[in-house]
């Protein structure tokens, strides 16, 4: 009883703190730069994370920095099903499996109806995610509580791995991008020691690689080429004018209540695992829905609002789940996750046993910031829909100019010296050769990130227990087995894939 007292006065802390003017101002600016950026298909949730990341950072309020881009993290993959529905064309990778029945249902005049599942989709999947959230916590917190740095340092390798495996198609990519991610992370003052590492005469290297400027031209930099090869305005269809039948769309998410629920969880799953993120909470979803529905007259892809409700329901939730192993065990769940946990480590937030304890108003603060940008965005939508959707007809080489300055001027913020445009435009060049060769960017960002987190975790482990922490320690070990299985499980399956491939090519 003690336990839910204290976990219910943190979540009524952490919703008081969301409704403080600097936080909730923030949050504001987030949820609108959310909105468009959302709106504008092939830049996403997290080249808008990444434009608002130096702006947070001036702010001087941690609290106020963080939920600015939470507000953009939790609305952008909401607002990406305007262009879905209506023209056809996904905001995000996220909502592609949206426009497989929000455009038919479009084009037979039910683009309100799509339009407000989508919406209250996102707002119930957040709702039952952050209930989710409250009920499994105190297991939470009693495993954490668990936790040493031997458990913390095998949570990061396993993290790793993890987003090493699950991005691309190719695992051993993965794995050395990771790889290079963690060299990377070595450079400047050794833990503990302080001894220079790899920095030479430049003294600007004492404090590590700036991580603002490397992310910014990371995945930045590609997707500004990719638009201004574009040359044309992003949609060219006409936009709907006259958009109705918005009370139907709630009420399909209460009738298919169940479906609302099923989806929320899985997307609390996924976001839960490492390197899974949306798209795949996006796609479980959806084959939730058309494995579950036992009605033969229900058609998916040909204008179902049942295949609305559940992707956008999953994707929405995956987002608080994603917020639970990033503040708990300083593993992202996802990339925007990954960049938030730059954002902590320049701030000074610290993710681990402290997010569950001492500060679990400020964790609270997070989850709640992403259910009421939600249900606000959620709220300006149905109200400007019409009008927003009006941006995807911008020419995107007007976009341009606009957003690389921002960049720029974000990237010079870091240490405000030329080394920082330096490193803007070097990894602006590394992420556009590495985006169009199929290198995954997200595990280098990941090594960069974590390789200051695990290392101090580490040696910690060494100077405490010796190497006895690898075989005595019973979450270590089962942290082990489940690494070792990331890194065998997909090559032994490909490897049995072949040879009965063969075998039964051969026999026919």
């Amino acid at each position: 009883m003690e336990e839910l007292t204290v976990i219910f006065n943190a979540f009524a802390s952490g919703m008081g703190i969301v409704f403080t003017p600097n936080v909730f101002g923030a949050m504001m600016i987030g949820i609108v730069a959310g909105m468009v950026v959302g709106l504008i298909p092939g830049l996403g949730g997290l080249v808008a994370h990444i434009l608002l990341i130096p702006f947070a950072l001036q702010m001087g309020d941690p609290l106020a920095a963080i939920a600015m881009l939470l507000g953009v993290y939790a609305v952008t993959v909401q607002t990406d099903s305007i262009p879905a529905v209506l023209l056809g064309v996904p905001g995000t990778a996220a909502a592609l499996a949206t426009s497989l029945d929000g455009y038919p249902m479009s084009k037979r005049g039910e683009a309100g109806r799509a339009l407000s599942a989508s919406y209250f989709g996102s707002i119930f999947g957040t709702l039952v995610a952050t209930v989710i959230f409250i009920l499994f916590l105190p297991l939470l917190r009693a495993l954490v509580n668990s936790f040493s740095s031997p458990e913390f340092f095998m949570m990061v390798v396993l993290g790793l791995v993890m987003a090493a495996s699950l991005s691309g198609r190719s695992q051993s990519r993965g794995l050395m991008m990771a790889g290079l991610g963690l060299i990377l992370s070595t450079v400047g003052q050794a833990p503990g020691t302080g001894d220079p590492r790899f920095i030479g005469p430049f003294l600007y290297l004492w404090e590590g690689l700036p991580i603002i400027p490397i992310l910014l031209g990371l995945f930045g930099v590609p997707e500004i080429i990719d638009l201004a090869a574009r040359n044309r305005s992003i949609a060219e269809s006409k936009p709907v004018e006259k958009i109705a039948g918005l009370w139907d769309g709630m009420m399909d998410c209460v009738r298919n209540w169940w479906l609302v629920f099923r989806c929320s969880v899985i997307g609390v799953v996924t976001g839960f695992i490492p390197g899974l993120g949306g798209n795949v909470a996006e796609w479980m979803c959806y084959a939730s829905a058309v494995s579950g529905d036992k009605n033969p007259e229900h058609e998916y892809g040909k204008g179902n609002v049942r295949g609305i409700i559940a992707p956008e329901t999953g994707t929405a939730a995956h987002l608080p789940g994603a917020i639970i192993p990033t503040v708990a065990f300083g593993v992202p769940g996802n990339p925007p996750m990954a960049v938030l946990l730059g954002i902590f480590v320049v701030l000074g937030v610290r993710p681990g046993r402290d997010m569950l304890t001492y500060k679990l108003d400020e964790t609270f603060m997070m989850v709640n910031v992403v259910t009421v940008a939600n249900i606000i965005a959620a709220v300006l939508c149905l109200v400007f829909q019409r009008y927003l959707v009006r941006l995807c007809f911008v020419r995107a080489t007007l976009l341009v100019p606009f957003i690389l300055a921002a960049m720029v001027m974000g990237a010079s913020f870091s240490n405000l010296s030329l080394g920082d445009i330096g490193f803007f435009a070097a990894a602006g060049m590394a992420g556009y050769i590495f985006k169009h060769m199929d290198w995954p960017r997200v595990p280098m960002v990941m090594g960069l990130i974590l390789g200051g987190i695990a290392e101090p975790y580490f040696f910690a482990a060494w100077d405490r227990y010796g190497l006895t922490w690898l075989y005595e320690r019973p979450i270590v070990l089962i942290l082990e087995k489940m690494i070792l299985f990331m890194l065998f499980s997909k090559p032994i399956r490909r490897l049995l894939l072949d040879r009965y491939g063969r075998e039964a090519k051969a026999n026919d």
